[in-house]
């Protein structure tokens, strides 16, 4: 999966979270959530501006080059290196701040040292312009720096501040309970001197992939400490300040964590809650998966579900399965079993409790060569888990698979079934590169828990780089069991492509069509039913690529160099929340570009009220795009204004001296604001407008409440949030840092 995720048995702390008293450190009351000054630790603040959106773009990573899109990691060691990265579609982060949360009562001699490394720059004046690669310098030590208690000037709070995510109740570590009052954070930011550049900065040979480098060493740490990192920028769609954070809620979640090491008897010194569903929060959002670095040679691969389904089993029942290495052509090189359990507990009273299994290859007792357990739920839900047989030596004919519960209690699972993943060399075939993601991952709706439709999502990344000039062929080979669901690749869905024999669900896609150069990800998505049905788990993923002529558009259905791309973008936008463009011919990654518009400029505006002007274009495109969907929110209190129903507003598209409405859907109310598609076979400048009489298609959904921490913030302008009126800091409260610049 590419997480460390938080390991350690949560409980509230006892000794070590004690509520903090008046005259503890940090006397300032954080404004609000957005649009105030943030106080830095050299005295200094900066505008957090952050109106909406930055959850995408930024991330803490353990490996930059490999893992840009980073992990939660939790960690026991002191002292250690992580780095914070940008992946966003403007490519760049003028300024990094680092934020720093201490959970309970900082000691007298509590010390952290911080020190810094990236690359500086003077920022443009351009909107949403990265930095030439000749104006860019690594410098090594941007920060050095001393955080002690006195600089801990912000009052104990829950949250982190993220705009109109979650607001006042956003998460400052992935798995937190938020509604916990009595476990509250210290917080201090650092501000690094340093920029984040990403892919799409098209500066190439960047140190640690342009990431900004952290070194940190704790002193006295008895508590649990998290870092988090905030993006400032000069220009861009969201103005000057700082509008970007590391996503700690759902899907996408990154983050780094310090358990400190508490005094003889102090107790457990991590906070309350958990992560992965072992928290009091529903652990059925979806995670992601990320495949190792792929293989290459002549021949095939195939993963093919093996015979059988052992059912439930109690302490001391058997099962047996079966599978059968075939005698395709060639020679036989790699050849992986997987074995499929859910729904392991302890039969008395339903809690989850891990397998405690017995497996034979016929009759030879094995060990698994890896495990992949998640909760179906809350931290008590039963367990699922996956499996990894690594074979040698397999024989030809039937081989016989016993599986024996081996707990000595009332504990139950269920055999789901297993697959087998063959790879045969054959010089005759063609090469193939193959890369296989791993895992478990139980995913379904649960709307009471908070989780929703989009959350509902597990992940397999694929991000081994492929000439898609010399690729004649792509398949997805995909296994996962429970409930039936979706399975999508990039920016393609198929409702219908899973098949079902017994528990066990595959699949087999040609992908070539949608396939992109780098970063290629297949989507297990629950659907309704499966909220009143079971649990969909996300288990086995394979991306097989074959070298070769890719086809001509005059061979038929076949996917070509020349077949459409399509691709969806996810807009740091406070108002467009996905933009999905279809180009004739691409083979090399684009981007898409949503600006603001306050007005019509010089065009004539249209007969109709408008809410937002809206200019879409492209960058890194060979053509014009054939269609794009644009989807994009209102917010109800402009409609009852306007004296509008949902099926009256419309996306106008400018073309030519007109304005053309344009087929628009409404959807769902989610967060409070209604959603809105709309499909228009061109850019342009568009406008949000209502128009009646329109009778846009409003879908038959029921409107869903509660934010699912994947939700585009308010629209409507904010007014800057009055700042508070703070005191001077209470005598002798002194900063301490020392930097160097």
């Amino acid at each position: 999966m590419g997480r460390s995720l938080l390991a350690l048995v949560i409980l509230l702390l006892a000794a070590c979270a004690v509520p903090v008293a008046a005259d503890d450190v940090g006397g300032i009351t954080m404004p609000g959530t957005s649009n105030f000054d943030l106080q830095l630790s050299d005295g200094l603040t900066k505008f957090f501006k952050f109106e909406g959106g930055g959850l995408n773009a930024l991330h803490i990573s353990t490996d930059p080059e490999s893992e840009p899109y980073g992990q939660v990691t939790t960690t026991e060691e002191q002292s250690g290196i992580f780095y914070l990265t940008n992946t966003g579609g403007r490519g760049f982060t003028d300024d990094m701040i680092l934020m720093i949360a201490i959970n309970g009562t900082i000691p007298d001699d509590f010390a952290l040292h911080i020190r810094a490394s990236g690359y500086q720059w003077t920022p443009t004046p351009v909107v949403n312009a990265p930095p030439a690669a000749d104006e860019v310098e690594y410098v090594d030590g941007t920060y050095e720096g001393t955080i002690t208690k006195d600089n801990f000037v912000y009052s104990p709070q829950t949250w982190k501040p993220a705009g109109n995510n979650q607001p006042g109740a956003y998460p400052i570590y992935y798995g937190q309970d938020v509604s916990d009052g009595s476990n509250p954070f210290h917080t201090v930011y650092i501000d690094l001197h340093a920029g984040t550049l990403g892919e799409n900065s098209l500066i190439e040979n960047l140190r640690d992939n342009g990431a900004v480098k952290i070194e940190y060493e704790f002193e006295n740490l008895p508590t649990y400490a998290s870092f988090n990192s905030y993006g400032w920028c000069n220009q861009s769609n969201q103005g000057l300040g700082i509008s970007w954070t590391n996503r700690v809620s759902g899907v996408g979640s990154s983050g780094y964590s310090v358990v400190g090491t508490a005094p003889p008897g102090a107790g457990d010194v991590s906070p309350d809650g958990g992560s992965d569903g072992t928290s009091d929060a529903s652990g059925l959002s979806g995670n992601e998966m990320e495949a190792p670095t792929g293989k290459c040679l002549h021949g095939s691969v195939s993963l093919l579900p093996v015979a059988g389904t052992g059912g439930n089993l109690a302490a001391g029942e058997r099962a047996t399965l079966t599978f059968n290495a075939g005698n395709g052509t060639g020679t036989l090189k790699t050849a992986v079993f997987y074995l499929f359990v859910s729904d392991s507990k302890k039969g008395e009273d339903g809690t989850g409790t891990e397998p405690q299994l017995t497996v034979r290859i016929d009759g030879k007792t094995v060990e698994p060569d890896e495990t992949y357990t998640d909760r179906a739920g809350k931290k008590d839900a039963p367990v699922a888990a996956t499996y990894v047989f690594k074979l040698e030596g397999i024989r030809s004919g039937d081989s016989a698979v016993t599986v024996e519960n081996a707990g000595t209690g009332d504990e139950v699972c269920t055999i789901d079934g297993g697959a087998l993943l063959l790879v045969r060399e054959d010089p005759a075939l063609p090469e193939i590169i193959w890369q296989v993601v791993a895992g478990c991952d139980a995913v379904a709706i649960d709307e009471e828990g908070g989780v929703f439709e989009d959350d509902a999502v597990s992940r397999a990344i694929f991000d081994d780089s492929l000439n898609l000039d010399q690729t004649a062929a792509a398949r997805l080979l995909v296994t996962g069991t429970g409930s039936a669901g979706i399975l999508g690749f990039n920016d393609r869905e198929w409702t219908d492509a899973l098949r079902a024999e017994g528990s066990v669900l595959t699949a087999d896609l040609d992908v070539l069509p949608v396939l992109f150069p780098r970063e290629n990800i297949a989507m297990l998505r629950a659907t309704k039913d499966a909220a009143s049905g079971g649990v969909l788990e996300s288990r086995v993923a394979v991306l097989v690529t074959i070298s070769g002529t890719p086809p001509s558009s005059g061979d038929g259905d076949s996917g070509s160099s020349v077949a459409p791309m399509t691709r969806a973008f996810i807009a740091d936008n406070p108002i467009v929340k996905k933009v999905s463009v279809t180009l004739p011919e691409q083979r090399t990654p684009f981007h898409v570009e949503v600006r603001d518009l306050e007005t019509a400029g010089t065009m004539q505006a249209p007969d109709a009220p408008v809410y937002r002007y809206l200019d879409i274009g492209l960058s890194g495109a060979r053509a014009d795009p054939t269609s794009l969907v644009v989807t994009f929110r209102v917010p109800p209190s402009w409609m009852e204004e306007q004296g509008l129903e949902p099926r009256d507003v419309t996306l106008m598209r400018y073309t030519g001296s007109t304005w053309t409405p344009l087929a628009t859907d409404a959807g769902s109310v989610r967060d409070g604001y209604q959603e809105f598609s709309a499909s228009s076979d061109g850019l342009s400048i568009f406008a949000i407008a209502g128009v009646p009489g329109r009778d846009a298609q409003v879908a038959q959904e029921r409107a869903a409440s509660g934010s699912t921490g994947n939700e585009v913030p308010a629209t409507t302008p904010q007014q800057s949030s009055p700042l508070w009126v703070v005191s001077l800091f209470a005598a002798g409260v002194v900063l301490l840092i020392r930097q160097k610049i």
